[in-house]
Protein backbone atom coordinates (compact mmCIF):
# COMPACT_ATOMS: atom_id res chain seq x y z
CA UNK A 1 0.00 0.00 0.00
CA UNK A 2 1.24 3.49 -0.80
CA UNK A 3 0.63 6.17 1.78
CA UNK A 4 2.55 9.29 2.74
CA UNK A 5 2.04 12.63 4.42
CA UNK A 6 4.16 15.65 3.47
CA UNK A 7 3.95 19.11 5.02
CA UNK A 8 5.14 22.34 3.40
CA UNK A 9 4.25 25.58 5.16
CA UNK A 10 0.52 25.54 5.78
CA UNK A 11 -0.19 22.96 3.08
CA UNK A 12 -0.43 19.29 3.97
CA UNK A 13 -0.51 16.77 1.15
CA UNK A 14 -1.92 13.37 1.99
CA UNK A 15 -2.17 10.67 -0.62
CA UNK A 16 -5.10 8.39 -1.05
CA UNK A 17 -4.22 4.78 -0.35
CA UNK A 18 -3.57 2.78 -3.46
CA UNK A 19 -5.16 -0.64 -3.66
CA UNK A 20 -2.84 -3.63 -3.51
CA UNK A 21 -3.92 -4.87 -6.95
CA UNK A 22 -3.34 -1.46 -8.52
CA UNK A 23 0.08 -1.22 -6.84
CA UNK A 24 1.05 -4.61 -8.25
CA UNK A 25 -0.02 -3.50 -11.75
CA UNK A 26 2.15 -0.39 -11.35
CA UNK A 27 5.19 -2.45 -10.28
CA UNK A 28 4.75 -4.85 -13.19
CA UNK A 29 4.49 -1.91 -15.56
CA UNK A 30 7.74 -0.38 -14.31
CA UNK A 31 9.60 -3.68 -14.48
CA UNK A 32 8.30 -5.25 -17.67
CA UNK A 33 6.92 -2.54 -19.92
CA UNK A 34 9.43 -2.23 -22.78
CA UNK A 35 6.97 -2.10 -25.64
CA UNK A 36 7.86 -0.27 -28.87
CA UNK A 37 10.81 2.08 -29.16
CA UNK A 38 10.17 3.86 -25.88
CA UNK A 39 10.22 1.95 -22.59
CA UNK A 40 7.60 3.08 -20.10
CA UNK A 41 10.12 4.78 -17.85
CA UNK A 42 8.62 7.88 -16.25
CA UNK A 43 10.52 11.13 -16.35
CA UNK A 44 11.78 12.13 -12.91
CA UNK A 45 11.07 15.39 -11.11
CA UNK A 46 13.28 16.56 -8.25
CA UNK A 47 12.84 19.82 -6.37
CA UNK A 48 13.83 21.61 -3.20
CA UNK A 49 10.19 22.67 -3.12
CA UNK A 50 9.01 19.77 -0.98
CA UNK A 51 5.32 20.35 -1.66
CA UNK A 52 5.79 20.00 -5.42
CA UNK A 53 8.09 17.02 -4.88
CA UNK A 54 5.37 15.26 -2.89
CA UNK A 55 2.70 16.10 -5.45
CA UNK A 56 4.91 14.62 -8.19
CA UNK A 57 5.44 11.35 -6.31
CA UNK A 58 1.74 11.00 -5.64
CA UNK A 59 0.79 11.77 -9.25
CA UNK A 60 3.46 9.51 -10.76
CA UNK A 61 2.44 6.54 -8.62
CA UNK A 62 -1.26 7.09 -9.17
CA UNK A 63 -0.92 7.58 -12.95
CA UNK A 64 1.31 4.55 -13.39
CA UNK A 65 -1.17 2.44 -11.42
CA UNK A 66 -3.62 2.99 -14.27
CA UNK A 67 -1.25 1.53 -16.88
CA UNK A 68 -2.07 -2.03 -17.93
CA UNK A 69 0.50 -4.59 -19.01
CA UNK A 70 -0.59 -5.01 -22.64
CA UNK A 71 -2.18 -8.43 -22.20
CA UNK A 72 -5.78 -7.20 -22.57
CA UNK A 73 -7.48 -7.65 -25.98
CA UNK A 74 -7.36 -3.88 -26.56
CA UNK A 75 -3.54 -3.96 -26.40
CA UNK A 76 -1.28 -1.50 -24.53
CA UNK A 77 -3.45 1.02 -22.72
CA UNK A 78 -4.04 3.08 -19.60
CA UNK A 79 -7.29 4.09 -17.96
CA UNK A 80 -8.82 7.37 -19.13
CA UNK A 81 -12.41 7.26 -17.90
CA UNK A 82 -14.33 7.02 -14.66
CA UNK A 83 -12.51 4.72 -12.21
CA UNK A 84 -13.77 1.18 -12.45
CA UNK A 85 -14.86 1.47 -16.09
CA UNK A 86 -11.76 -0.39 -17.36
CA UNK A 87 -11.91 1.88 -20.39
CA UNK A 88 -10.68 5.04 -22.07
CA UNK A 89 -12.98 7.71 -23.46
CA UNK A 90 -12.14 10.22 -26.18
CA UNK A 91 -12.32 13.31 -23.98
CA UNK A 92 -10.18 12.03 -21.11
CA UNK A 93 -7.66 10.42 -23.44
CA UNK A 94 -7.23 13.70 -25.32
CA UNK A 95 -6.49 15.46 -22.03
CA UNK A 96 -4.10 12.79 -20.68
CA UNK A 97 -1.81 12.13 -23.65
CA UNK A 98 0.92 14.65 -22.76
CA UNK A 99 1.10 13.48 -19.17
CA UNK A 100 1.31 9.95 -20.60
CA UNK A 101 4.12 10.94 -22.99
CA UNK A 102 6.09 12.37 -20.06
CA UNK A 103 5.62 9.04 -18.30
CA UNK A 104 7.05 7.19 -21.31
CA UNK A 105 3.72 5.79 -22.51
CA UNK A 106 4.17 6.43 -26.22
CA UNK A 107 3.15 2.91 -27.21
CA UNK A 108 -0.05 3.21 -25.20
CA UNK A 109 -0.82 6.63 -26.68
CA UNK A 110 -0.34 5.39 -30.25
CA UNK A 111 -2.47 2.31 -29.68
CA UNK A 112 -5.33 4.13 -27.94
CA UNK A 113 -5.46 7.10 -30.31
CA UNK A 114 -5.21 4.63 -33.19
CA UNK A 115 -8.20 2.67 -31.86
CA UNK A 116 -10.26 5.85 -31.73
CA UNK A 117 -9.19 6.90 -35.22
CA UNK A 118 -9.82 3.49 -36.76
CA UNK A 119 -13.41 3.31 -35.52
CA UNK A 120 -14.76 6.41 -37.25
CA UNK A 121 -17.55 5.33 -39.61
CA UNK A 122 -20.41 6.64 -41.73
CA UNK A 123 -22.87 4.31 -39.99
CA UNK A 124 -22.20 6.30 -36.82
CA UNK A 125 -22.47 9.61 -38.73
CA UNK A 126 -18.65 9.89 -38.69
CA UNK A 127 -18.40 9.48 -34.93
CA UNK A 128 -15.97 6.98 -33.43
CA UNK A 129 -16.57 5.06 -30.21
CA UNK A 130 -16.87 7.50 -27.32
CA UNK A 131 -15.45 4.94 -24.92
CA UNK A 132 -13.47 1.74 -25.60
CA UNK A 133 -12.95 -0.89 -22.93
CA UNK A 134 -10.15 -3.34 -22.22
CA UNK A 135 -11.93 -6.02 -24.28
CA UNK A 136 -11.44 -3.84 -27.40
CA UNK A 137 -15.13 -3.06 -27.78
CA UNK A 138 -17.29 0.04 -27.39
CA UNK A 139 -18.03 0.23 -23.67
CA UNK A 140 -21.57 -1.17 -23.20
CA UNK A 141 -22.48 1.62 -20.76
CA UNK A 142 -22.13 4.12 -23.63
CA UNK A 143 -23.05 2.08 -26.70
CA UNK A 144 -25.98 -0.01 -27.84
CA UNK A 145 -25.51 -0.06 -31.60
CA UNK A 146 -24.39 2.32 -34.34
CA UNK A 147 -27.65 4.27 -34.10
CA UNK A 148 -27.91 4.34 -30.31
CA UNK A 149 -24.93 5.53 -28.30
CA UNK A 150 -23.56 8.37 -26.18
CA UNK A 151 -21.38 10.97 -27.93
CA UNK A 152 -20.04 14.47 -27.21
CA UNK A 153 -19.38 16.40 -30.43
CA UNK A 154 -16.18 18.24 -29.39
CA UNK A 155 -14.45 14.85 -29.15
CA UNK A 156 -13.40 14.34 -32.78
CA UNK A 157 -11.66 17.70 -32.95
CA UNK A 158 -10.16 17.21 -29.50
CA UNK A 159 -8.59 13.97 -30.71
CA UNK A 160 -7.21 15.73 -33.80
CA UNK A 161 -5.54 18.26 -31.49
CA UNK A 162 -4.25 15.55 -29.15
CA UNK A 163 -2.69 13.54 -31.97
CA UNK A 164 -0.73 16.56 -33.19
CA UNK A 165 0.30 17.43 -29.63
CA UNK A 166 1.73 13.91 -29.24
CA UNK A 167 3.58 14.30 -32.56
CA UNK A 168 5.03 17.61 -31.34
CA UNK A 169 6.26 15.86 -28.22
CA UNK A 170 7.56 12.63 -29.74
CA UNK A 171 8.39 13.42 -33.41
CA UNK A 172 6.47 10.23 -34.30
CA UNK A 173 5.40 10.94 -37.89
CA UNK A 174 2.77 8.20 -37.84
CA UNK A 175 0.43 10.87 -36.49
CA UNK A 176 0.98 12.88 -39.70
CA UNK A 177 1.14 10.17 -42.35
CA UNK A 178 -0.61 6.98 -41.19
CA UNK A 179 -3.67 6.21 -43.36
CA UNK A 180 -5.68 5.47 -40.21
CA UNK A 181 -5.00 8.86 -38.70
CA UNK A 182 -5.28 10.72 -42.00
CA UNK A 183 -8.70 9.22 -42.69
CA UNK A 184 -9.85 10.26 -39.21
CA UNK A 185 -8.64 13.84 -39.71
CA UNK A 186 -10.10 14.20 -43.20
CA UNK A 187 -13.46 12.63 -42.32
CA UNK A 188 -13.65 14.83 -39.23
CA UNK A 189 -12.94 18.20 -40.88
CA UNK A 190 -15.19 17.47 -43.86
CA UNK A 191 -17.87 14.78 -43.39
CA UNK A 192 -18.33 14.97 -39.61
CA UNK A 193 -18.57 18.77 -39.62
CA UNK A 194 -21.13 18.67 -42.44
CA UNK A 195 -23.20 15.82 -40.99
CA UNK A 196 -23.59 17.52 -37.62
CA UNK A 197 -24.07 21.08 -38.98
CA UNK A 198 -20.86 22.34 -37.39
CA UNK A 199 -19.70 24.47 -40.32
CA UNK A 200 -19.29 28.21 -39.63
CA UNK A 201 -22.35 29.12 -41.71
CA UNK A 202 -24.65 26.60 -40.00
CA UNK A 203 -23.43 26.12 -36.42
CA UNK A 204 -25.45 28.93 -34.83
CA UNK A 205 -28.70 27.70 -36.42
CA UNK A 206 -28.21 23.95 -35.97
CA UNK A 207 -30.91 21.84 -34.32
CA UNK A 208 -30.58 20.34 -30.86
CA UNK A 209 -31.26 16.78 -32.00
CA UNK A 210 -29.69 15.61 -35.26
CA UNK A 211 -29.11 12.27 -37.00
CA UNK A 212 -31.48 10.63 -34.55
CA UNK A 213 -32.62 7.00 -34.59
CA UNK A 214 -36.11 6.21 -35.89
CA UNK A 215 -38.37 6.20 -34.03
CA UNK A 216 -36.82 8.86 -31.81
CA UNK A 217 -37.43 8.34 -28.08
CA UNK A 218 -36.79 11.34 -25.84
CA UNK A 219 -36.72 9.04 -22.82
CA UNK A 220 -33.79 7.09 -24.24
CA UNK A 221 -30.41 8.59 -23.33
CA UNK A 222 -28.74 6.86 -26.27
CA UNK A 223 -31.10 8.83 -28.51
CA UNK A 224 -30.98 12.25 -26.85
CA UNK A 225 -27.24 12.09 -26.09
CA UNK A 226 -26.11 10.85 -29.50
CA UNK A 227 -24.44 14.12 -30.45
CA UNK A 228 -24.23 16.35 -27.36
CA UNK A 229 -22.88 19.72 -28.57
CA UNK A 230 -20.63 20.13 -25.50
CA UNK A 231 -18.69 18.24 -22.87
CA UNK A 232 -21.18 19.74 -20.41
CA UNK A 233 -23.95 17.20 -19.88
CA UNK A 234 -26.19 18.81 -17.24
CA UNK A 235 -27.80 21.73 -19.07
CA UNK A 236 -30.81 20.98 -21.26
CA UNK A 237 -31.53 22.50 -24.62
CA UNK A 238 -27.96 23.34 -25.71
CA UNK A 239 -27.45 23.54 -29.47
CA UNK A 240 -23.92 25.00 -29.39
CA UNK A 241 -21.37 25.48 -26.61
CA UNK A 242 -18.17 27.44 -26.26
CA UNK A 243 -16.05 24.31 -25.74
CA UNK A 244 -17.34 22.94 -29.06
CA UNK A 245 -16.37 26.17 -30.80
CA UNK A 246 -12.97 26.08 -29.12
CA UNK A 247 -12.43 22.48 -30.22
CA UNK A 248 -13.41 23.40 -33.77
CA UNK A 249 -11.04 26.36 -33.95
CA UNK A 250 -8.08 24.43 -32.53
CA UNK A 251 -8.93 21.32 -34.54
CA UNK A 252 -8.86 23.15 -37.86
CA UNK A 253 -5.63 24.94 -36.92
CA UNK A 254 -4.16 21.54 -36.16
CA UNK A 255 -5.39 20.04 -39.41
CA UNK A 256 -3.80 22.96 -41.28
CA UNK A 257 -0.44 22.02 -39.73
CA UNK A 258 -0.90 18.37 -40.75
CA UNK A 259 -1.87 19.34 -44.30
CA UNK A 260 1.10 21.70 -44.54
CA UNK A 261 3.45 18.91 -43.47
CA UNK A 262 1.99 16.72 -46.21
CA UNK A 263 2.23 19.55 -48.78
CA UNK A 264 -1.54 19.71 -49.28
CA UNK A 265 -1.81 23.45 -49.76
CA UNK A 266 -5.49 23.59 -50.68
CA UNK A 267 -6.42 21.59 -47.56
CA UNK A 268 -4.22 23.78 -45.39
CA UNK A 269 -5.79 26.93 -46.81
CA UNK A 270 -9.28 25.51 -46.28
CA UNK A 271 -8.48 24.64 -42.66
CA UNK A 272 -6.93 28.03 -41.90
CA UNK A 273 -10.01 29.80 -43.27
CA UNK A 274 -12.28 27.59 -41.18
CA UNK A 275 -10.24 28.19 -38.03
CA UNK A 276 -10.41 31.95 -38.57
CA UNK A 277 -14.17 31.76 -39.09
CA UNK A 278 -14.62 30.00 -35.73
CA UNK A 279 -12.32 32.54 -34.09
CA UNK A 280 -14.57 35.28 -35.44
CA UNK A 281 -17.66 33.57 -34.00
CA UNK A 282 -16.03 33.12 -30.59
CA UNK A 283 -14.81 36.70 -30.36
CA UNK A 284 -17.64 38.58 -32.05
CA UNK A 285 -20.71 36.50 -31.20
CA UNK A 286 -19.94 34.79 -27.89
CA UNK A 287 -17.93 37.52 -26.14
CA UNK A 288 -20.04 39.50 -23.65
CA UNK A 289 -18.38 42.92 -23.66
CA UNK A 290 -20.62 44.31 -20.91
CA UNK A 291 -19.63 41.64 -18.39
CA UNK A 292 -16.17 41.00 -19.93
CA UNK A 293 -16.59 37.27 -20.24
CA UNK A 294 -17.50 34.57 -22.74
CA UNK A 295 -20.97 33.11 -22.87
CA UNK A 296 -20.81 29.33 -22.74
CA UNK A 297 -24.14 27.87 -23.94
CA UNK A 298 -26.54 28.73 -26.76
CA UNK A 299 -29.93 27.03 -26.58
CA UNK A 300 -32.71 25.98 -28.91
CA UNK A 301 -34.55 29.14 -27.75
CA UNK A 302 -31.76 31.28 -29.25
CA UNK A 303 -30.57 32.37 -25.80
CA UNK A 304 -27.08 32.57 -24.32
CA UNK A 305 -26.42 31.08 -20.89
CA UNK A 306 -23.45 30.64 -18.58
CA UNK A 307 -21.95 27.41 -17.31
CA UNK A 308 -18.92 25.25 -18.09
CA UNK A 309 -16.61 25.67 -21.07
CA UNK A 310 -14.25 28.60 -20.48
CA UNK A 311 -11.45 26.40 -19.04
CA UNK A 312 -11.44 24.45 -22.30
CA UNK A 313 -10.71 27.65 -24.25
CA UNK A 314 -7.57 28.09 -22.13
CA UNK A 315 -6.58 24.43 -22.20
CA UNK A 316 -6.86 24.22 -25.99
CA UNK A 317 -5.35 27.68 -26.63
CA UNK A 318 -8.51 28.54 -28.54
CA UNK A 319 -8.43 32.25 -27.60
CA UNK A 320 -5.50 34.59 -28.10
CA UNK A 321 -6.51 38.20 -27.44
CA UNK A 322 -4.38 39.02 -24.33
CA UNK A 323 -6.95 41.12 -22.50
CA UNK A 324 -9.71 38.56 -23.04
CA UNK A 325 -7.43 35.70 -21.99
CA UNK A 326 -6.81 37.59 -18.73
CA UNK A 327 -10.53 38.04 -18.21
CA UNK A 328 -11.06 34.33 -18.95
CA UNK A 329 -8.46 33.39 -16.31
CA UNK A 330 -10.13 35.69 -13.79
CA UNK A 331 -13.45 34.11 -14.71
CA UNK A 332 -12.31 30.53 -14.05
CA UNK A 333 -10.51 31.48 -10.82
CA UNK A 334 -13.65 33.15 -9.46
CA UNK A 335 -15.64 29.95 -9.01
CA UNK A 336 -15.35 26.29 -8.04
CA UNK A 337 -14.82 23.46 -10.53
CA UNK A 338 -14.97 19.68 -10.66
CA UNK A 339 -11.77 17.65 -10.97
CA UNK A 340 -12.30 17.06 -14.70
CA UNK A 341 -11.71 20.78 -15.17
CA UNK A 342 -9.25 21.35 -12.33
CA UNK A 343 -6.82 18.72 -13.57
CA UNK A 344 -5.94 20.95 -16.54
CA UNK A 345 -5.62 24.20 -14.54
CA UNK A 346 -1.98 23.93 -13.38
CA UNK A 347 -0.60 23.49 -16.91
CA UNK A 348 -2.39 26.46 -18.46
CA UNK A 349 -2.21 28.72 -15.39
CA UNK A 350 1.57 28.34 -15.13
CA UNK A 351 1.93 28.84 -18.89
CA UNK A 352 -0.08 32.06 -18.74
CA UNK A 353 1.84 33.37 -15.72
CA UNK A 354 -0.58 32.68 -12.87
CA UNK A 355 1.75 30.57 -10.76
CA UNK A 356 0.19 31.31 -7.38
CA UNK A 357 -3.23 30.08 -8.46
CA UNK A 358 -1.69 27.04 -10.12
CA UNK A 359 0.29 26.09 -7.02
CA UNK A 360 -2.78 26.25 -4.79
CA UNK A 361 -4.57 23.83 -7.10
CA UNK A 362 -1.53 21.53 -7.26
CA UNK A 363 -1.32 21.01 -3.53
CA UNK A 364 -5.09 20.55 -3.14
CA UNK A 365 -5.80 18.10 -5.97
CA UNK A 366 -4.38 14.97 -4.27
CA UNK A 367 -6.74 15.63 -1.35
CA UNK A 368 -9.86 15.99 -3.49
CA UNK A 369 -12.52 13.38 -2.81
CA UNK A 370 -12.30 12.39 -6.49
CA UNK A 371 -8.51 12.39 -6.70
CA UNK A 372 -8.58 8.85 -8.06
CA UNK A 373 -10.05 10.11 -11.33
CA UNK A 374 -7.22 9.25 -13.80
CA UNK A 375 -7.22 12.67 -15.43
CA UNK A 376 -6.11 14.22 -12.13
CA UNK A 377 -2.76 12.46 -11.84
CA UNK A 378 -1.97 12.72 -15.55
CA UNK A 379 -2.91 16.41 -15.46
CA UNK A 380 -0.59 17.04 -12.50
CA UNK A 381 2.30 15.41 -14.38
CA UNK A 382 1.68 17.68 -17.37
CA UNK A 383 1.34 20.67 -15.06
CA UNK A 384 4.68 19.98 -13.37
CA UNK A 385 6.76 19.37 -16.47
CA UNK A 386 5.05 21.77 -18.90
CA UNK A 387 3.85 24.30 -16.35
CA UNK A 388 6.35 24.57 -13.49
CA UNK A 389 9.35 23.55 -15.62
CA UNK A 390 8.00 25.26 -18.75
CA UNK A 391 9.14 22.47 -21.08
CA UNK A 392 7.55 22.68 -24.54
CA UNK A 393 9.03 20.59 -27.37
CA UNK A 394 8.27 21.11 -31.07
CA UNK A 395 9.00 18.24 -33.45
CA UNK A 396 8.38 20.39 -36.52
CA UNK A 397 11.19 22.75 -35.42
CA UNK A 398 13.28 20.23 -33.45
CA UNK A 399 13.24 22.73 -30.60
CA UNK A 400 12.59 22.76 -26.86
CA UNK A 401 11.48 25.82 -24.91
CA UNK A 402 12.00 26.07 -21.15
CA UNK A 403 10.98 28.59 -18.48
CA UNK A 404 11.01 28.05 -14.73
CA UNK A 405 7.68 29.06 -13.21
CA UNK A 406 8.43 27.73 -9.75
CA UNK A 407 9.48 29.72 -6.70
CA UNK A 408 12.59 31.83 -7.31
CA UNK A 409 14.27 30.42 -4.21
CA UNK A 410 13.84 26.78 -5.29
CA UNK A 411 15.76 24.49 -7.58
CA UNK A 412 13.98 21.90 -9.70
CA UNK A 413 15.04 19.27 -12.24
CA UNK A 414 13.17 17.34 -14.91
CA UNK A 415 15.35 14.31 -15.56
CA UNK A 416 15.30 12.07 -18.64
CA UNK A 417 12.06 13.49 -20.02
CA UNK A 418 11.10 11.31 -23.04
CA UNK A 419 10.72 13.38 -26.21
CA UNK A 420 11.81 13.79 -29.83
CA UNK A 421 13.14 10.26 -30.18
CA UNK A 422 15.21 10.36 -27.00
CA UNK A 423 15.09 12.43 -23.83
CA UNK A 424 16.25 15.71 -22.32
CA UNK A 425 17.17 16.82 -18.82
CA UNK A 426 16.39 20.34 -17.62
CA UNK A 427 17.75 21.76 -14.35
CA UNK A 428 16.52 25.14 -13.15
CA UNK A 429 18.43 27.04 -10.47
CA UNK A 430 15.72 29.43 -9.41
CA UNK A 431 15.11 32.11 -12.01
CA UNK A 432 18.84 32.69 -12.54
CA UNK A 433 20.25 29.69 -14.41
CA UNK A 434 19.11 26.69 -16.46
CA UNK A 435 21.15 23.67 -17.57
CA UNK A 436 19.92 21.67 -20.57
CA UNK A 437 21.17 18.23 -21.65
CA UNK A 438 20.21 16.72 -25.02
CA UNK A 439 19.91 12.93 -25.07
CA UNK A 440 18.12 12.78 -28.44
CA UNK A 441 19.76 11.87 -31.77
CA UNK A 442 19.07 15.38 -33.09
CA UNK A 443 20.67 18.76 -32.71
CA UNK A 444 18.03 20.72 -30.85
CA UNK A 445 17.27 24.42 -30.79
CA UNK A 446 16.95 25.23 -27.10
CA UNK A 447 14.99 28.37 -26.23
CA UNK A 448 15.49 29.17 -22.53
CA UNK A 449 13.33 31.93 -21.06
CA UNK A 450 13.74 33.61 -17.68
CA UNK A 451 11.35 35.61 -15.55
CA UNK A 452 12.73 39.00 -14.56
CA UNK A 453 13.59 42.48 -15.74
CA UNK A 454 16.93 41.58 -17.33
CA UNK A 455 17.50 42.22 -21.02
CA UNK A 456 20.58 40.00 -21.36
CA UNK A 457 21.37 36.30 -21.07
CA UNK A 458 24.74 34.58 -21.03
CA UNK A 459 26.28 31.28 -22.02
CA UNK A 460 29.36 31.37 -19.86
CA UNK A 461 30.98 34.76 -20.50
CA UNK A 462 29.32 35.11 -23.89
CA UNK A 463 26.35 37.42 -24.08
CA UNK A 464 23.57 35.92 -26.19
CA UNK A 465 21.15 37.73 -28.48
CA UNK A 466 17.93 37.87 -26.51
CA UNK A 467 14.34 39.01 -26.96
CA UNK A 468 12.07 40.51 -24.31
CA UNK A 469 8.37 39.75 -24.04
CA UNK A 470 5.64 39.37 -21.42
CA UNK A 471 3.20 36.61 -20.56
CA UNK A 472 -0.55 37.09 -20.24
CA UNK A 473 -0.25 37.97 -16.54
CA UNK A 474 2.24 40.73 -17.39
CA UNK A 475 5.37 38.96 -16.16
CA UNK A 476 8.45 40.02 -18.10
CA UNK A 477 10.38 37.29 -19.96
CA UNK A 478 13.80 37.33 -21.63
CA UNK A 479 14.53 34.55 -24.14
CA UNK A 480 17.64 33.33 -25.95
CA UNK A 481 18.32 30.59 -28.50
CA UNK A 482 21.09 27.99 -28.32
CA UNK A 483 21.85 24.95 -30.48
CA UNK A 484 22.65 21.84 -28.44
CA UNK A 485 24.15 18.83 -30.22
CA UNK A 486 23.28 15.22 -29.30
CA UNK A 487 24.86 14.20 -26.02
CA UNK A 488 25.84 17.76 -25.12
CA UNK A 489 24.94 20.07 -22.23
CA UNK A 490 24.46 23.83 -22.35
CA UNK A 491 24.06 26.37 -19.55
CA UNK A 492 22.35 29.75 -19.87
CA UNK A 493 22.11 32.27 -17.04
CA UNK A 494 21.13 35.84 -16.30
CA UNK A 495 24.70 36.83 -15.43
CA UNK A 496 28.17 36.11 -16.84
CA UNK A 497 29.42 34.74 -13.55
Amino acid sequence: MLNFVKTHGSATIKSFEMSKSRFIIWLLTIVTCTKGTQAARPARFESTDTALQSVYRWARDMAMSYVHDGSDPVGPWYEAALPGRDAFCMRDLSHQVIGAAILGLDTENANMLGKVAANISESKDWCSYWEIDRLDRPAPCDYGNDKEFWYNLPANFDVVRACYDVYSWTADTRYLTSPVFMQFYERTVHDYADRWALTPDSIMSRRRFMNTPEPFDRRNGFHTCRGLPSYAENFSGITVAIDLLGALRRGYETYAAVATHNEKKSEADFAIQRAEAYRDIIENVWWDDTNRRYNTYYTQNSEFHRGEGVPYLLLAKAIDLPERVRYAVEDVLSRGWNVENLSAFPAFLYRLGYGEGARQIFVSLPQDKRADYPEVSFGIIEGLFCGVMGIVPSASEMSVATCYRGDAASQSSAIDVPMLGGSVTVRHYGHDKTVFTNHTPHTLVWRPSFLGDDTALYKGKKRLPASVSADIAGNRLVTAEVEVAPGKTATVSRTDR
